[in-house]
């Protein structure tokens, strides 16, 4: 290893004894707002005291009706007991005991009891599924999402609860044949709804049994008994630092939440964060810690709703990061899942430093002979680096993440499938990553103005062979650009007499010439000219009162049910027709209050995605009507 941070730390991380702590954490039932997280953040605190460190616990109302920065903290939730039977022509057949196995209910159900006859759906996400089937008062059997059939079957037409036989595919580590025992985690999720479903979790296989036998004319009744409870419960978010005597943090998170056994997803990230805190903590005992450096903190808590949090109670705490790694499903046997080790991309505007200093650490901190399957990925988001690297919030942020994943969300997430060489090897990648940007060196700024140069130069190159070369180009060009203004970051209060300003000031010189003046000589020369830029044709400028993403879940986001039922369909509606969830949360990123909707569409085409302006513009009025953004005077 040439790192002489990864020199530090590499003898003394242990993939291990991180996976001996995915084996503690995956005891744990720790769905959100639920004992089971409680009790899992009771265990953190006491393994970061057995590491030397004093845990942090903020505790944030989980009551179903308190909003931090826009995300509605859930209701609590636990089950003290869901059995579940079907009954045929052969008798009974036990298929939920939640005490043995937590997924084969439906998370933060109700509590139910009574028997009734099943229907089976192909779907029930729609409307017209529902033709020539009578639903009311029987429990349908869906492999659609259950919040949508909740919706059109139970609220709208009367049926009584679910039987969920559906789940993610993520090929080619999860296609419909892989493992088909399996139960999926499926979930409500209320928001400020009040709770009023219940549903039953079947395999793969359990549900093409049953629908088998419902196609045959058989007579199927399900009988359940639930008793679950919802009251409000404080949500705890765990940190712990260990302090620097230089202004600004460098943070390393990682969500405590998910079902047991939720190794992977994400006891692996929560594991391989407490390992680097372990290292970093014993370096800092022994004094062999940069003397002048940054505050490191660490932070788990539940994902999303646990980092909005966290940036509602200490408001101040974006301003004062100087950058965030994220670790999620990092621990995976990649043998066994399928995955690989990715490290995901900022949307090209919203590039930084921090990108570069993780791929590079990433390729040196694998010290196995055995290979390792890695890539670079554009932005995915789906997790809490989202959060930090949204420009409203401005903190350089990457992800690592092992994807896809075959046991993604399931009950076969057990510790068996995860590897302590990755467990180590993310361990590493956050001890170095951290060191860096706490205690950065001249160097180092030279160091990362280079790579973000030479990576604009290889980006620009293969625009030139991509489907519009312009675009292609203009992304490239501008990802460069933004990432070296972020080298600024690095000098975060530093006095202007520091080392460190003048370092950046003049690698930032460097590095642009050099970019700019390959884009001018090389480039220019062989794109197509840009007939009406858009800026020229602007359109309504949209301007946003959240500093935050609007919430994945959307049940989650605050002012949600301001919307009429008319308007969340046609939400819904324009982001499953109109390129996905994704890109209009890269049009939610690009809206700085100064661009206009033409302008924010081509951002989001540049990132990759298709956008027509019309319904981005439709989209903004409908978040306006939520009351999380106005429309610019």
């Amino acid at each position: 290893m040439t790192d002489r941070r990864l020199a530090l730390v590499a003898p003394l991380v242990s993939g291990e004894r991180a996976l001996e702590d995915v084996r503690a954490i995956a005891q744990h039932h720790r769905i959100q707002a639920s004992p089971g997280y409680s009790n899992a953040a009771a265990w953190l605190a006491g393994a970061l005291r057995d590491a030397g460190l004093e845990p942090e616990i903020e505790r944030v109302p989980g009551d179903g009706r308190t909003a931090l920065a826009g995300c509605v903290m859930p209701l609590g939730w636990s089950c003290a007991r869901a059995h579940a039977a079907l009954h045929g022509a052969s008798g009974g057949e036990a298929v939920s005991n939640f005490e043995a196995e937590p997924l084969s209910i439906v998370q933060r159900s109700v509590s139910a009891a009574g028997r009734w006859p099943v229907v089976a759906l192909a779907d029930g996400t729609r409307a017209e599924h529902y033709d020539g089937i009578d639903v009311r008062g029987k429990v349908v059997l869906t492999d659609g999402a259950v919040m949508r059939v909740h919706q059109l079957a139970v609220q709208e037409r009367g049926a009584v609860g679910l039987i969920s036989d559906g789940r993610r595919l993520v090929p080619p580590a999860r296609t419909r044949e892989t493992d088909r025992d399996s139960l999926a985690y499926t979930s409500f999720w209320w928001g400020e709804s009040a709770p009023s479903g219940w549903g039953v979790v079947l395999t793969p296989n359990g549900g093409e049994r049953l629908r088998a036998r419902l196609a045959a004319g058989e007579s199927v009744e399900l009988e359940v008994s639930f008793d679950c409870t919802f009251a409000p419960i404080d949500i705890e978010l765990v940190s712990a630092t260990i302090p620097g005597t230089l202004p600004g943090e460098v943070l390393v998170t990682a969500h405590l939440c998910h079902p047991k056994p939720g190794a992977n997803d994400n006891g692996s990230g929560v594991a391989a964060a407490l390992e680097s805190a372990r290292v970093l903590a014993s370096l800092a005992r022994e004094g062999r810690l940069p003397a002048e450096r940054r505050t490191l903190r660490w932070l788990w808590m539940p994902e999303f709703s646990g980092t909005h949090a966290w940036l509602a109670v200490r408001p101040d705490i974006a301003s004062s990061t100087v950058a965030a790694l994220n670790l999620d499903m990092v621990g995976e046997d990649q043998a066994k899942c399928g995955s690989k080790q990715q490290v995901e991309r900022a949307p090209h505007f919203a590039a930084s430093f921090f990108e570069e200093l993780i791929v590079r650490l990433r390729a040196e901190a694998w010290d196995s002979d055995a290979p390792l399957a890695q890539e670079e990925v554009r932005y995915g988001g789906g997790s809490d680096h989202a959060v930090w690297l949204d420009p409203a919030v401005g903190v350089p942020a990457s992800l690592i993440i092992q994807w896809p994943d075959r046991v993604y969300h399931s009950n076969y997430d057990t510790p068996e499938c995860c590897d302590p060489r990755s467990l180590a090897h993310a361990a590493r990648i956050a001890c170095a990553a951290a060191l860096t940007v706490a205690a950065t060196e001249p160097e180092d700024v030279r160091v990362l103005a280079s790579e973000i140069e030479a990576r604009s130069r290889r980006q620009l190159r293969r625009a030139l062979d991509a489907p519009e070369p312009l675009r292609a180009a203009r992304a490239a060009r501008l990802a460069g650009q933004v990432a070296l203004a972020s080298l600024d970051r690095l000098a975060l209060g530093l006095p202007a007499s520091h080392p460190l300003r003048a370092a950046v000031a003049r690698a930032v010189v460097v590095a642009a010439d050099g970019m700019e003046g390959h884009f001018d000589s090389e480039m220019v020369p062989l794109l197509p000219v840009e007939l009406v830029p858009a800026a020229a044709r602007r359109g309504r400028v949209p301007v946003r009162l959240l500093r935050v993403p609007v919430q994945p879940m959307r049940s989650n986001q605050d002012g949600w049910l301001a919307l009429s039922a008319g308007a969340r369909e046609r939400f819904t509606a324009i982001e499953s027709e109109g390129g996905g969830y994704l890109a209009f949360e890269v049009a939610w990123f690009a809206a700085n209050g100064e661009r206009g909707i033409a302008e924010i569409a081509e951002l989001v085409r540049d990132e990759g995605h298709a956008m027509d302006e019309d319904v981005l513009e439709e989209w903004f009025g409908l978040v306006v009507d939520m009351g999380v953004a106005r429309w610019r005077e």
